[in-house]
């Protein structure tokens, strides 16, 4: 290959006449039926190749590489998503006429394969993750295309991590993704997909350390929100792809650092058996597992409550060096003061009851925030409170305690009863 500014040009000779590859997508891929196949095909693909996220996995993408390799006047952009995304370009040229099929394959094959070993070399130069800008980057380098099947595939985890749409700022439970799409339209921030054939999004909500993994509400809310941003900008077809083969991840140092997106799960969705509390930011104990009578720390149903919280109480028994923090929140409603006071006396009274399963009461750190947490969910709504996001915000948090996050609770002097 040798570059041409930021355009790559595959270095085959000749003219292209007919096309005797008939290249199609395989049930992995995202390609064209047999009647468009004689068309340019101009494909970006964009690349979750920073930290966070597994290597992207480049072979998912092979078909669609091959057909746009095997068609004269095609172009793929490769761009990866960071903090500030960038491309590369690759024009496929005309190729001699008369070869035989197998040359031509040949031919398309050796063209894919250097564009793969291209894009595998492609890293993350920035921190962070900007999807939403490298789609609008996608979108430039396509529309600036004339003719042609417009295609955009995306390997990421979907994650973004700067404004306008920063996931690190809270969980993804109770997200309103009207909401979001609204403030994104407003702020001009949703990419021109128009005249874009299909979007194919590969390993939405995978993630590698330091993330922690997400639960499969969590994915799902990500599926919406990202759906309604293609919807939005006006892509004819839009498709995910999950439960595909994950490549390795990339080593300590090999790409810059990614902020973390908190990840609560609620009790009510966990198989105690089959969960490991070390994958996971948090577990929520909210109304519908451990409900307290309003505006006291009374449960509604101790026993009732008690049984929710043998699955704790077993692991930490199987477990004996895990400690664990349980942290009250509240919906926001009157003073933070009193607020605070409340949720302290909330998650005191959680641990109580995990004691009363034989759990030693210095493994167990208490701390109440009130409505001043990482996990508060935007309960305000025109001016009012929103009874079913309020609902999520009133719970029993159980943190590792020697996780950062339980740190963070302890720097902002939030500890009820300490080690």
């Amino acid at each position: 290959m040798r570059k041409q500014g930021n355009r790559i040009r595959v270095n085959n000779i000749c003219r292209f006449v007919f096309l005797a590859l008939a290249v199609l997508a395989s049930a992995v891929g995202c390609g064209a039926s047999k009647k468009e196949e004689e068309q340019a095909v101009h494909l970006a693909v964009i690349l979750g190749a920073h930290a966070n996220a597994p290597r992207a996995n480049t072979s998912l993408i092979y078909d669609s590489v091959l057909e746009a390799c095997g068609q004269s006047g095609s172009s793929i952009s490769l761009i990866v998503n960071d903090g500030a995304p960038y491309a590369s370009v690759v024009d496929i040229p005309e190729t001699k006429a008369g070869l035989s099929r197998e040359k031509y394959r040949s031919i398309a094959e050796d063209r894919a394969r250097q564009i793969l070993e291209l894009a595998d070399q492609m890293l993350a130069r920035t921190g962070e993750s900007d999807l939403l800008s490298a789609a609008a980057l996608a979108a430039r380098h396509l529309n600036a295309e004339e003719g042609g099947r417009k295609e955009l595939v995306i390997l990421d985890s979907g994650l973004t991590t700067v404004p306008p749409l920063d996931f690190t700022e809270s969980t993804l439970d109770g997200i309103q993704t009207e909401q979001i799409l609204d403030a994104l339209e407003e702020q001009d921030a949703v990419p021109d997909l128009k005249g874009i054939e299909s979007v194919c999004f590969y390993n939405l909500g995978d993630v590698a350390e330091p993330q922690s993994r997400i639960t499969e509400g969590d994915r799902k809310r990500l599926t919406e929100i990202w759906k309604g941003i293609f919807d939005r900008a006006g892509a004819k077809r839009v498709e995910f792809r999950t439960d595909l083969p994950l490549s390795a991840v990339y080593a300590e140092g090999e790409v810059p650092a990614v902020s973390v997106m908190p990840v609560v799960e609620q009790a009510s969705a966990l198989v105690w058996e089959e969960i490991d509390l070390d994958e996971l930011d948090a577990v929520s104990f909210g109304e519908e597992t451990i409900a307290f009578l309003p505006d006291t720390d009374e449960l509604v149903d101790r026993e009732a409550a008690k049984k929710v919280l043998e699955g704790v109480a077993g692991y930490m028994k199987e477990h004996p060096q895990f400690q664990a923090m349980l942290v009250g929140t509240t919906a926001k409603t009157g003073d933070l003061e009193s607020c605070i006071s409340l949720s302290g006396k909330r998650a005191e009274a959680v641990r109580e009851l995990l004691m009363e399963q034989g759990i030693d009461g210095i493994r167990l750190e208490t701390a109440g925030t009130g409505y001043e947490n990482p996990f508060y969910i935007n309960d305000q709504k025109d001016g009012a409170l929103d009874e079913t996001a309020a609902a999520k915000n009133r719970s029993v948090i159980l943190l590792d305690a020697s996780g950062d996050m339980a740190s963070q609770i302890r720097g902002h002097g939030y500890l009820v009863r300490g080690q």
